[in-house]
């Protein structure tokens, strides 16, 4: 039933492009497998006869969130809201309440499941790169100017971004079982991962790539001596540099005059979210109420604040969903004003974690995920995203038990 869950949920993207495609109004999907979570996570509960400390600061988010919807006045949507939210905690919480060994069989399920898929790709691949035009037609995908002449792979994910974050989190993971759990890297194994950053690369999303980059820069590989240690660092930096320049300015190079200049619709939703932040603090607007699934149904803070469609989404152009949709940490804030604390305070609290056997591998990947999440906040609905749901079960799997009174004051050996 666990890996039926993953398998549900790295599908999720297939599906909702056959479904969409089809006319088939099928909003519900990921409601559905994290309402077969929410039961596991109850009849857990039952079992065990306890709950973990750190469901408690999910518990605080959930009492903050409802008491501003009753001061917002913004019931009942908010609720519905609320409970959109909370589906990512239910996956952590139920993954994290497993034993040792089921974390581990599920790790490794993970890896086979992942592989498995990675084949299937490349059999897409095979259709895709020579009829790329077309096979995005056929999905139903609106063409972007990205990539070469409009040539990258989406696969069947129906987004560059979104195959994107399937190969950063197989590269995080192809770390994990090669490094953490020390499994012999075979000649396939160094195949898979040519492959994956083959098409991360043929993907041309940027944030991702940029974010794989980092996470090769500053891996802690160990070396026998300082000497070799530096000079393969500064040998990787000057690589990885050279490599991201060319990257960037051989095809982002229009789409950079963008993101820096002061039309870039990123900024200008940062913009319009700080100055609605600042009028309704300390509560903030509510939740359910800005750039979340359930604020067209509440236009109030967008008639007030004259939020128009090059955020929300033209309707003459059938976009169901404008850029304040991905804009999510931006959103969020504003909704939850200072709850956002009480939200950042559980990923602090998970970034100080201990990890199984205190590998120096397995801290380093699942730290430098959480500042990926984090990061990929800003320009995606992380919280309420199949890939988000992915990173929550990895979190929960490859994190030991989370003490919420006792504050750490060293990270080396996480």
């Amino acid at each position: 039933m666990r890996n039926l869950v993953i398998i549900l949920l790295i599908l999720q993207p297939l599906i909702n492009k056959i479904t969409l495609k089809s006319g088939v109004a099928f909003d519900l999907y990921n409601e559905v497998i994290s309402l077969l979570v929410f039961a596991m996570y109850f009849f857990q509960l039952l079992k065990k006869g306890k709950i973990s400390s750190i469901s408690f600061i999910f518990f605080s988010l959930i009492a903050y969130m409802v008491l501003i919807t009753f001061i917002r006045q913004t019931y009942p949507l908010g609720f519905f809201q609320i409970i959109i939210y909370s589906q990512w905690f239910f996956y952590f919480l139920y993954f994290h309440s497993l034993t040792l060994e089921e974390k581990k069989s599920i790790l490794y399920s993970l890896k086979k499941i992942l592989d498995a898929v990675l084949i299937l790709i490349l059999f897409i691949s095979f259709i895709e790169i020579p009829f790329h035009r077309e096979f995005k037609h056929f999905l139903g995908v609106i063409s972007h100017n990205r990539g070469i002449g409009g040539f990258h792979l989406v696969s069947f994910f129906g987004s560059g971004p979104s195959l994107a974050n399937f190969m950063s989190l197989y590269i995080i993971l192809w770390y994990y079982y090669h490094f953490g759990f020390k499994e012999i890297i075979k000649n396939k194994d160094r195949l898979k991962i040519i492959l994956v950053f083959i098409f991360l690369i043929l993907s041309f999303s940027r944030k991702e790539v940029l974010f794989v980059f980092l996470f090769m820069l500053f891996f802690p590989f160990q070396y026998r001596s300082r000497l070799k240690k530096w000079l393969r660092k500064i040998t990787v930096f000057i690589g990885i540099f050279t490599g991201l320049l060319i990257y960037y300015l051989a095809f982002f190079s229009k789409a950079n005059e963008v993101v820096f200049g002061a039309k870039y619709i990123r900024w200008r939703i940062a913009s319009k979210s700080y100055e609605i932040l600042m009028d309704n603090l300390p509560w903030g607007t509510g939740v359910g109420t800005f750039g979340s699934r359930v604020s067209l149904m509440m236009k109030d803070v967008y008639e007030k604040y004259d939020v128009g469609p090059e955020m929300l989404g033209y309707k003459v152009l059938n976009q169901t969903r404008g850029p304040i949709y991905d804009a999510f940490m931006f959103t969020f804030t504003t909704e939850t004003g200072i709850g956002v604390l009480i939200f950042l305070f559980f990923f602090y609290k998970l970034f100080e974690a201990k990890v199984w056997d205190n590998n120096v591998y397995k801290g380093y990947i699942k730290n430098f995920l959480i500042v990926y999440f984090l990061g990929l906040s800003f320009f995606q609905p992380v919280l309420i995203s199949s890939f988000g749901y992915l990173c929550a079960i990895f979190f929960a799997l490859t994190t030991n038990r989370i003490s919420l009174l006792k504050f750490r004051t060293k990270y080396a050996k996480t």
